[in-house]
């Protein structure tokens, strides 16, 4: 009936006056036009080419020295080793440790496990920051024995990226030239632990089977810091007037941080990890399973909402997009008709928290915007070589061109533009080269990985895209749990991304 009908015939009309019209030409040439660009474009070739300077770099003197210098530092770390070992197998803490071995209970991933475990759970007023630097150090220490008892771990120094130097490089020369230089050192030690750990989960997590059982701890320890935000929610919060602005969200509650120092460290967090709780109900093979992880993404998701964070709201929006998009971009379809269902359900003080975003009537807001504005006039200045690493250096320098608005802060709310000021261009472009580096190999392996390895992959992908959003208006790194928390995800995407090649 339709197919008879005069709209049908008006429609058919239309459409074949479309395509035979000239726009319609011009619009294929410049399509052509555009593809052809794409495919020889530099984007594309980063992504599925072969395009860096790791040819260059990794036969530089520079490199070479370094590699003489790791093996040969091994070579007699070994032979010390060799000759000591005897004795300490016959020591009591040895006898203790085997104890464990023989039942499976000291592997290096439960070691891992229960270092991110203490780090996320335990309450912000027992934490010191001391305890990750020293749990980092451990790990370090149990990672090293391992390569003298004769695994080839940690000798390749090609495999380091010289991005990742120049990162490394520019926080120690910040620790340099800063005005508060105590400061700095202690900072850099959260820096250099931060990056410790990324590397010793890439290179020390070698199978699904481990790379599972870390990421399992890591979701069970947020569950349990979000059953407790959940709890002071009930109990609740006491409005900080420090943390929102009170008239522009009118009857908004307190904000629920956990364990954490307050809600938008706790936000990025639970941010991080979510993707993961998908990667898992995703690959569970057991109905059972996908329930428990289910479970957990709600809990999670409502601790989240309770934390009235915008950035995290978005981020978390941004990290769903990515995962279905990379896993099955069919599933935005559903994904966009539930997001549009569920919005007349959202709680009112949600729904207003949300239509504040990017309001200049809310004082948090214009307060960055006069941060920020400070923060340049700062770079300006100073130069782009950074001002040193650590609170203390931004606290020093930044009152001289701070606007009345916003006179006194620790940080500028914004990763990127904070890491210039503190470690300056060479040090930030070493960071982002060094993301995009990881995030590319993640791109070009997932497809071809297993399922596991490709849902792993594409959840920490989707981690990293959604918390670049919440970088551009907080400063991340500030609360260091968070920091290690953000490069414990990137460790991750390292060793799935190795762990799938391993298996190709």
């Amino acid at each position: 009936m339709f197919q008879q009908s005069l709209t049908c015939a008006a429609l058919s009309f239309l459409k074949e006056s479309a395509l035979n019209s000239s726009v319609y030409r011009i619009i294929l040439i410049v399509a052509a036009w555009l593809r052809s660009v794409f495919e020889k474009s530099i984007v594309r070739n980063w992504v599925v080419g072969n395009i860096g300077v790791s040819g260059m770099y990794s036969s530089s003197l520079f490199y070479a020295a370094m590699q003489k210098l790791v093996n040969w530092f091994l070579k007699l770390s070994r032979s010390v080793y060799v000759r000591v070992s005897p004795y300490f197998k016959k020591s009591l803490v040895n006898a203790g440790a085997e104890v464990f071995r023989s039942r499976g209970w000291l592997r290096f991933e439960y070691l891992l496990a229960v270092v991110f475990a203490l780090i996320m759970i335990v309450p912000h007023s027992l934490w010191n920051n001391i305890y990750a630097v020293a749990g980092a150090f451990v790990l370090a220490m149990v990672y090293y024995v391992r390569c003298l008892d004769g695994k080839k771990l940690g000798t390749n120094v090609k495999a380091v990226p010289v991005s990742l130097v120049a990162f490394i490089v520019a926080i120690i020369a910040s620790i340099v030239i800063s005005p508060t230089k105590a400061d700095s050192v202690k900072v850099s030690l959260f820096f250099f632990s931060s990056v410790g750990f990324a590397l010793l989960i890439g290179g020390g997590i070698d199978g699904e089977k481990e790379l599972k059982t870390l990421v399992t701890v890591i979701i069970s320890a947020m569950f349990l810091m979000c059953l407790y935000a959940i709890y002071q929610n009930f109990m609740g919060v006491e409005v900080d007037i420090l943390l929102t602005d009170v008239a522009a969200n009118e009857g908004m509650p307190g904000r629920v941080y956990s364990t954490f120092e307050n809600p938008n460290c706790f936000a990025q967090a639970i941010v991080l990890v979510l993707p993961f709780m998908y990667a898992m109900f995703i690959c569970s093979e057991r109905k059972n399973i996908k329930l428990a992880f289910g479970g957990v993404f709600v809990i999670c998701f409502a601790a989240l909402a309770m934390t009235y964070s915008r950035s995290c709201y978005i981020s978390f929006a941004i990290a769903t997009v990515v995962f279905a998009a990379l896993y099955n971009w069919k599933l935005l379809i559903p994904l966009g008709i539930l997001v549009i269902v569920a919005i007349p359900f959202l709680p009112e003080t949600i729904l207003n928290r949300i239509l504040t975003i990017g309001s200049m009537e809310d004082t948090s807001n214009a307060y960055r915007i006069y941060l920020w504005d400070g923060t340049l006039k700062m770079l300006r200045s100073v130069g782009w070589g950074g001002i040193g690493i650590g609170p203390g250096a931004f606290a020093h320098v930044y009152p001289e061109f701070a606007s009345p608005l916003a006179d006194k802060a620790p940080h500028c709310h914004m990763l990127y533009m904070e890491l210039l000021v503190e470690i300056g261009i060479v040090g930030t472009l070493g960071f982002l080269a060094y993301m995009g580096s990881v995030i590319k190999k993640g791109l070009r392996t997932y497809s071809s990985a297993s399922k596991t390895l490709r849902c792993m992959i594409i959840a920490a992908i989707s981690s990293l895209a959604g918390i670049s959003f919440a970088a551009c208006a907080e400063y991340i790194w500030f609360y260091p749990r968070v920091m290690f928390v953000f490069w414990a995800i990137v460790g991750l995407l390292i060793a799935a991304v190795r762990c799938a090649r391993k298996k190709a």
